[in-house]
């Protein structure tokens, strides 16, 4: 499912980030190699970043 929609970037794509360390949605959008757009995904991908750290069992800095 995509989450970004300017850049085209998938919920996988912000799980990897997350469980690769991004500890917030603007280093998981450097994680993937692109800059936040309009900002309406964060909500979202802060959500799906969440789940992924829960369920990797990655602390949050």
């Amino acid at each position: 499912m995509y989450v970004c929609l300017c850049n085209a970037l998938k919920c996988t794509q912000f799980k990897a980030a997350a469980k690769d360390g991004a500890n917030d949605v603007p280093s998981a959008f450097k994680a993937c190699g692109a800059k936040p757009q309009c900002g309406r995904c964060f909500e979202e991908a802060d959500r799906v970043m969440q789940t992924a750290r829960i369920q990797h069992g990655v602390a949050v800095a």
